[in-house]
């Protein structure tokens, strides 16, 4: 206890005390003065830790200053030592500047890292989403205004800002967020800096479209996200035979501004287009977005009649194949005439144009989901994404591509990748939840799944997977919910969704899972039922053997959900069947075959 005694009333001899309660003092009014003055310069509170930091850090070297030296009125002295008398020199030695000096770096070191963390913080403040910090280069294109005093004209500008986004996203240099994301925002009162910040980006696109006969005017101007302000605006001209030169050079203009380059996208040079046939185009487009059967069915009668006036136009070679994509996954046509018709027009699109991201994306879809020719689809994928490194809804695919393969971190890499690209977007959220469950997170996959379909209400997106998923999870109540949704989308499939309703009792689950899938079956001549759908029938049901047979007649005749028979088969006694494995092994799902072999 003695020595302690000495050691404090060392400390208070040396008024170490007396420094460490001012040092106390001056920190927190430090720390309080940080916490007013940097939202008044617009440095965000999180700064505030590194005050905290700087202080913490510093509070030993206070305490080494105070025991070696004194500040008096006649300027710093030497601390004497105790048993020093009077005939000791207070004046500094060599050593004591040594050690000032030490302190003195360790001060200014502790200061610089302060400054530099408060520095960063603050110039990533305003274009920091939940995927950290933006990159210099990164841009969105607001929904464009429509301003030639002509409502019907929407869809013209809705293509305007479509190709707007095609052209910038195809450079190198630029990261782009995709239209979905972008759509939020049309007639917006946010400000551009909280805009920026929901879509994760530095620098934002406006603009307006004029149309007046064949003349057409875009005006457009680029704000700074931290800023908040306007940096560069300009109006570009052309009539609408020139239409595409018109779209290439603002989007030339508006990435030399961004990146600070004259960026260039690969690709054929821009041509003169037929008026009439860009309009029907750019009105399939706004119809196939919409994803009703209706406006699919609208959607092939402008393509069809933009063909005919122009039969050496891409794009619309590349939007009848998407659209019989489409119809093949709403079973509005069977996987046969899928297989049939969805491939010609893609030839024809990459022969026009082997430039075209989207022809590429369709070509790797095709071998993926249709023909089932794993091989061929990655290097479609991987040229459809280096000539749009943007391309949100490749990098989607791709990821599911992936996970289907068995390459899962890849798969999550790819599908990060894009929840950037189209932050938004429900339908990217609710193909995450798909990749969640690849990765053997089905509470993650409900949640994402559950949340986009909130987001997009009337999707029909998602209940194929909650139906299985559910189930898996305990919940048959819900999983009966989602089984009901899934044939309520598509009329002549609505007995089955009536006989769930009028069979379903609560603890009979297996039952009406068996009458369901007998119901599917019967009909299957004579209905575009997926016979997926059937195989979970009887998968969910218990009957192994029927179930598997209805998968192997899901892979004979393309059903374009097969691929993912290794992902959402649900009973244990199935998935570990021989003739299920061999099945996954036929396909080349190797990774799934060796799974479930395994376990």
């Amino acid at each position: 206890m003695a020595g302690i005694w000495d050691l404090i009333t060392e400390l208070r001899r040396r008024r170490v005390f007396r420094a460490v309660g001012i040092y106390i003092v001056g920190a927190w009014v430090v720390v309080q003065v940080a916490s007013l003055v940097f939202p008044a310069i617009n440095v965000p509170e999180a700064a505030i830790r590194f005050a905290w930091i700087a202080v913490i850090l510093l509070f030993p070297a206070c305490v080494v200053f105070a025991w070696f030296f004194d500040i008096t009125p006649d300027g710093l002295k030497r601390t004497p030592p105790l048993d020093a008398g009077d005939a000791v020199d207070p004046a500094l030695r060599r050593n004591d500047y040594v050690i000032l000096a030490g302190l003195a770096a360790v001060a200014l070191g502790v200061g610089w890292q302060f400054t530099g963390n408060i520095s960063e913080v603050s110039t990533d403040s305003a274009v920091t989403t939940a995927g950290g910090p933006q990159a210099s280069n990164s841009v969105a294109v607001l929904p464009l205004v429509n301003v030639s005093g002509d409502p019907e004209q929407q869809y013209f500008v809705a293509g305007m800002h479509d190709a707007l986004i095609g052209g910038l996203a195809r450079m190198s240099e630029l990261k782009v967020i995709s239209k979905p994301s972008t759509l939020l925002f049309a007639g917006s009162n946010d400000s551009f800096a909280q805009i920026a910040s929901r879509l994760g980006v530095a620098k934002l696109v406006a603009g307006s479209v004029e149309r007046v006969d064949d003349k057409v005017r875009i005006s457009v101007s680029l704000h700074d996200a931290l800023e908040d302000e306007e940096i560069w605006s300009s109006t570009f001209e052309e009539n609408i035979e020139g239409v595409l030169h018109l779209q290439d050079d603002v989007a030339q203009a508006i990435a030399a501004q961004v990146a600070g380059v004259v960026a260039q996208a690969p690709g054929i040079e821009p041509r003169t287009m037929n008026p009439a046939a860009y309009e029907a185009f750019l009105k399939g487009q706004f119809h196939i977005e919409r994803f009703t059967p209706q406006d699919m069915m609208l959607a092939g009668q402008y393509y069809q009649q933009a063909l005919e006036l122009d039969p050496e136009f891409a794009l619309v070679h590349w939007g009848m194949t998407k659209l019989c994509g489409f119809k093949a996954q709403a079973g509005l046509i069977s996987p046969t005439e899928a297989k049939a018709q969805c491939m010609p027009p893609l030839i024809r699109a990459l022969r026009i144009d082997p430039f075209l991201p989207e022809a590429h994306f369709g070509y790797a879809a095709n071998m993926t989901w249709q023909q089932f020719k794993f091989e061929e689809a990655r290097p479609a994928f991987e040229r459809a994404i280096e000539l749009n490194p943007s391309y949100a809804e490749g990098r989607v695919f791709f990821s599911h591509y992936l996970g289907i393969m068995g390459e899962l971190e890849e798969s999550t890499r790819q599908m990060e990748l894009a929840r950037e690209l189209d932050p938004l977007n429900p339908f990217v959220q609710g193909l995450h939840g798909v990749q969640r469950l690849m990765v053997g997170d089905p509470q993650g996959a409900i949640d994402l799944i559950e949340a986009s379909m909130a987001a997009a209400p009337g999707s029909g997106f998602g209940n194929d997977v909650l139906w299985g998923v559910y189930f898996d999870m305990g919940e048959p109540d819900k999983a009966i919910e989602a089984a009901i949704r899934v044939f309520t989308r598509y009329a002549p499939n609505h007995f089955a969704a009536t006989l769930l309703e009028d069979a379903y009792t609560g603890d009979n689950f297996e039952s009406v899972m068996l009458q369901l899938g007998e119901a599917l079956a019967e009909r299957f001549e004579t209905s575009p039922v997926p016979p997926n759908d059937i195989g979970l029938a009887f998968d969910l049901g218990g009957d192994v053997d029927r179930s598997i047979d209805w998968y192997e007649m899901a892979y004979r005749a393309g059903d374009p959900s097969t691929p993912y028979l290794g992902v959402l088969t649900v009973a244990e006694n199935v998935r570990s069947h021989p003739r299920f494995i061999a099945l996954l092994r036929e396909m080349k799902l190797d990774y799934w075959a060796d799974k479930y072999s395994a376990q």
